[in-house]
């Protein structure tokens, strides 16, 4: 907009003596106007709001009609519709604002609206992840056990347990590991071998995992070439639980979840592709014959799942000791089931600020893992059929014949910010993950990472005046530091820097200054060491 426009020409006036009447209103006549198609050059296209709006509709009557309108008194009718213009420029104008920040990855705010976009460029934000813990089955000492082992009808599969922290109900669903190190994903009623108790009354082989167990089912419809498609209503699903059996051929053929339809191995891979939709349910796509098997028309399927997730089911060692009631061959007999570890691992759905910054990585890596980065960020992104998320750094060799050799320093995420060590069925599921994704020429290596755990002692330094929120503040300040010490914002190899972890801190409003006590330096680690907040205490100073 054009600035300081001189509007002088367009007013023109003159003393009319010979008809002065002795009245300031007849001394001076107006003679000039503002031609129409001037008058856009008194609009302004830099406001914004509900005050600026109504100024700048004031100021183009005082230049446009100086005569014609001139009170403008808050009770004067005209300024009633005035304000009423102004209020709905700001309205609309927000709206405007928001429609546009919504179109991009970078500004959207709504989780529904992040959804969409990454869903056209092929990236899927990820859902609740379950706690897991190892679950100890104890039968009566007069109970012998039958040659087909024992029996858990679906509807006993669930048990209910309150976290003792947060005195939450939380469910768990007793699963069992098999052969080759996965969960069993397919069948409604759990089997447990004889040989699982080893001529003793219990049976330790097995998992919990956080989540009410549910099952559907249905029959594939369509002709040939036609997509399927099915909706799970429940939710939220949980990552990694989703399980589809058909009656197809001989024994049946059993669906496992892929990232994407496109990385299916021909068209006879019975996979599904899972979109998460709205209250997190889940809408499972299956193949169409060229990518991914067809499912044949008229054939009938059954889909497990859990539904649940979350921190809530992160429980302590023990939390579990109820009643299950299992079948030995066809009796029914009450056994004991504890967790003889503690459940972790549990997180919330991906939050919109975790999906904007990392999917875009994903994206990049066009589902093919190259570079450094690309095995970084596919790692970081794989969930195992116990709901593990891992955390991971690549490195890769560059001595002679090992330079096709790919190191991947891996640890499970057991919170937000504790890590621990992966067991060897993530591992295992990790391996046979990349195979969709490495050059053929590449070999992975998995090893452990190491955390390196620290105490921190810190002093807050607030004002005098809010001696009376002390409390209120160091929850505040401890709840800016988990955040700090969140895993998804640290990362192998990197420093713990004391003025970083400062200037975060500061953050807060009510701290003036922060001052860690017990580490006066930065500290130092390996490239296949991450950091990580063991304990930590705060002490308050008035300034």
């Amino acid at each position: 907009m054009p600035t300081n426009v001189n509007y002088s020409r367009f007013f023109e006036g003159l003393y009319n003596v010979s008809g002065f009447d002795g009245t300031i209103e007849s001394d001076f006549l107006k003679l000039g106007q503002v031609p129409d198609d001037r008058k856009s050059d008194l609009i302004d296209y830099n406001i914004n709001g509900f005050d600026e709006y109504r100024t700048a509709l004031q100021n183009y009557l005082k230049s446009v009609y100086p005569l014609e309108y001139n009170n403008f008194a808050a009770s004067d009718l005209g300024q009633m519709l005035l304000e009423m213009f102004a209020y709905m420029s700001s309205v609309l104008a927000l709206r405007a604002d928001m429609t546009a920040n919504e179109m991009y990855i970078d500004t959207v705010k709504s989780e529904d609206n992040l959804n969409r976009l990454l869903q056209l460029i092929g990236v899927s934000m990820k859902g609740p992840t379950a706690s897991k813990a190892t679950g100890l089955l104890t039968l009566p000492d007069d109970v012998v056990i039958d040659t087909a082992g024992i029996t858990i009808n679906k509807a006993d599969r669930s048990v209910e347990v309150t976290n003792q922290r947060s005195n939450a109900p939380v469910t768990y669903t007793v699963t069992r590991q098999q052969n080759d190190g996965s969960l069993d994903l397919f069948h409604e009623d759990l089997s447990i071998p004889k040989d699982d108790f080893g001529g003793s009354q219990y049976a330790s082989g097995l998992f919990l995992v956080e989540g009410a167990f549910g099952s559907d089912s249905g029959t594939f419809r369509g002709g040939l070439k036609t997509r399927q498609t099915f909706e799970i209503t429940n939710g939220p699903v949980i990552e990694g639980s989703i399980g589809v059996s058909s009656t197809e051929g001989e024994g049946g053929t059993q669906y496992n979840e892929i990232s994407n339809l496109f990385l299916a191995s021909g068209g006879t891979q019975p996979v599904f592709e899972k979109t998460y939709t709205g209250g997190r349910g889940a809408l499972l796509t299956f193949g169409d014959g060229v990518r991914g098997r067809l499912p044949t028309p008229g054939t009938t399927f059954v889909v497990t799942y859990r539904t649940g997730g979350g921190g809530n089911g992160n429980i302590a060692k023990g939390t579990l000791d109820t009643t299950i009631t299992c079948f030995n061959g066809v009796t029914p007999v009450d056994g004991t089931l504890t967790n003889t570890t503690k459940g972790s691992g549990g997180t919330a759905a991906e939050s919109v600020a975790h999906a904007k910054r990392y999917a875009p990585y994903f994206f990049r890596t066009q589902y093919r893992a190259v570079t450094g980065e690309d095995y970084n960020v596919l790692a970081n992104s794989f969930v195992g059929t116990g709901g593990t998320t891992a955390k991971c750094m690549a490195s890769l060799r560059t001595n002679g014949a090992a330079a096709n050799i790919i190191d991947l320093f891996v640890l499970s995420k057991a919170s937000n910010t504790q890590l621990e060590r992966a067991s060897v069925a993530m591992k295992k599921e990790l391996l046979d993950y990349f195979q969709d994704y490495k050059m053929l020429t590449d070999d992975v290596v998995i090893s452990d990472g190491v955390v390196r755990t620290l105490d921190m002692v810190a002093t807050l330094y607030i004002d005098k005046s809010n001696r009376s929120f002390i409390d209120s503040i160091q929850q505040k300040a401890a709840d800016k530091l988990l955040e700090y010490f969140n895993v998804d914002n640290l990362a192998f190899g990197q420093k713990l820097s004391m003025s970083d972890v400062n200037n975060f801190m500061l953050t807060v409003p009510e701290i003036r200054f922060f001052k860690v006590d017990n580490l006066p330096e930065n500290i130092f680690v390996n490239f296949n060491e991450i950091v990580q907040l063991n304990n930590f205490e705060f002490s308050t100073e008035l300034v």
